[in-house]
């Protein structure tokens, strides 16, 4: 009996430290990884996704996918933009990549195959050096 007063909150304590599980890191904000984001019109949020240092926001929008293509081309070549790369995919979809003076930007366009309209999957990054802390 003596054995199992020391056994029990031995064991207890063990199961505590292995067998908790370890949290995914928490994506960066939205306003660090998406400082300057472009929006088709009408878009409708559809999910989110992250890691430390990356952030990837899922949209709808009605406009056909030339149409979205074409105006993210046009987004992505002005103002303090650069669009890097532009590439049509073998499935369809359009895979742009721009940066700009802040966190760049991946974008994915593809046409929605349950409706008419475009999925648009934006993801966003933050440097190393943009997500230190910063001081006062």
């Amino acid at each position: 009996m003596a054995l199992l007063k020391y056994c029990v909150p031995l064991a207890y304590a063990f199961l505590l430290a292995c067998g908790s599980e370890s949290r995914a890191p928490e994506p960066p904000p939205f306003t660090e990884a998406f400082s300057n984001l472009p929006l088709p019109p009408n878009p409708e949020f559809v999910s989110k996704s992250g890691s430390a240092d990356a952030l990837q926001i899922t949209l709808r929008t009605p406009m056909e996918q030339a149409k979205v293509t074409e105006f993210y081309r046009a987004a992505l070549t002005r103002g303090k933009w650069r669009l890097v790369s532009d590439i049509k995919n073998r499935d369809g979809s359009t895979a742009l990549y721009a940066e700009q003076d802040g966190p760049p930007l991946w974008v994915r366009i593809s046409k929605l195959t349950d409706r008419p309209g475009t999925m648009v999957q934006l993801t966003g990054a933050v440097s190393a050096k943009d997500s230190l802390p910063r001081r006062s």
